[in-house]
């Protein structure tokens, strides 16, 4: 398992993606250590008198990210995009004959080697001084926000909108004999040209947190409120039944002793909640329309994945399901 750490703008959303593997395949991750999360000497860090603005300041960013204020609540977040965790193989639409499908959606599958060549580089302005909008915005295609080691974050569902990705994983054995999956044991895979996350980004947590301790800031959304994994202040599992509808919840975390609002990606969760669904604060349409535009950015992904939802709608208008898992994915 090799681990590239190339330089990194703002990417795409998942064109398919499935539950998360298992923990026993953790040591087939490689970590950069170019992407380890730790303070980063890229960040322009001032006194800043709100707290949102204060947390970013001092966030372990890793070295393959540029975080720089400008005033006190604008923040321009820049990653080169590539992963620091990776298998040497991963699933996705391709050309050739398939070797897995999607177990829910049934997208025929190929075996993709990892290349950090092929990730784009990420680019983002946020308000670093949020505050709740009268009203929630649901959330867009594409990235919805990043992690702290460069990732990006995306809502919790497939390219048709409906199907949570978690739900519609699979996996085969690659031809190094390794395990190769579509959404891989950190819950993340790639569209082609963005590695991303559908749910809490288990490796990066591992890291971040231990096995069982506190959740430390680990990223952000494109409204500016911070993300956080899905343990409380004391180590506690935080249940779904505890956030809002945007996975939202006010509490003490490490940076906020005192507490702050703040999202949360539920441990064990692979439903519509793994991930955010919409923003309680303001996200601006330009913000929104810019990561839609990269929903699906790999070459011809996009061209693959559009033809399998049509595919898949003339199957269901025929009442044929066996259909579905038949299709080539030959050029």
């Amino acid at each position: 398992m090799a681990s590239l750490a190339l330089p990194i703008v703002l990417a795409c959303s998942s064109c398919g993606g499935g539950g998360g593997a298992s923990p026993s395949d953790a040591a087939t991750v490689a970590a950069s250590a170019t992407a380890t999360p730790t303070a980063s000497a890229t960040a322009t860090a001032t006194s800043s008198s709100n707290a949102y603005a204060t947390a970013y300041h001092q966030a372990a960013w890793a070295a393959n990210t540029s975080v720089t204020f400008v005033g006190t609540c604008t923040m321009e977040f820049t990653s080169t995009g590539v992963p620091p965790y990776h298998n040497t193989y991963y699933l996705g639409p391709g050309s050739g004959t398939a070797v897995a499908y999607t177990a829910v959606t049934k997208m025929a599958l190929v075996f993709v080697a990892y290349s950090a060549a092929s990730a784009s580089a990420q680019s983002v302005t946020v308000n670093a001084c949020p505050t709740k909008a009268a009203t929630t915005t649901t959330a867009n295609q594409g990235p919805i926000g990043y992690t702290i080691s460069g990732e990006a974050l995306f809502n919790p569902y497939e390219a048709d909108a409906s199907t949570p990705a978690l739900q519609d994983n699979a996996s085969a054995t690659a031809p190094d004999g390794t395990t190769a999956y579509f959404i891989d044991q950190c819950n993340s895979h790639s569209n082609g040209s963005t590695w991303h996350y559908h749910a809490v980004p288990s490796c990066l947590t591992a890291t971040l947190d231990g096995t069982s301790g506190a959740s430390h800031l680990l990223g952000f959304a494109l409204d500016g409120f911070p993300i956080y994994g899905g343990r409380d202040i004391n180590g506690n599992v935080i249940p779904v039944s505890a956030l809002d509808a945007c996975n939202g919840i006010t509490s003490p975390t490490p940076e906020f002793p005192n507490g702050a609002y703040h999202y949360v990606l539920p441990i064990g969760v692979t439903g519509k909640q793994s991930s955010l669904t919409c923003y309680s604060g303001t996200v601006t349409q330009a913000q929104m329309a810019a990561a839609g535009k990269l929903f699906c950015g790999g070459k011809n992904w996009r061209a693959r994945v559009l033809d399998h939802e049509r595919r898949r709608t003339a199957d269901r208008g025929f009442g044929s399901r066996t259909a579905r898992g038949s299709h080539n994915l030959a050029a």
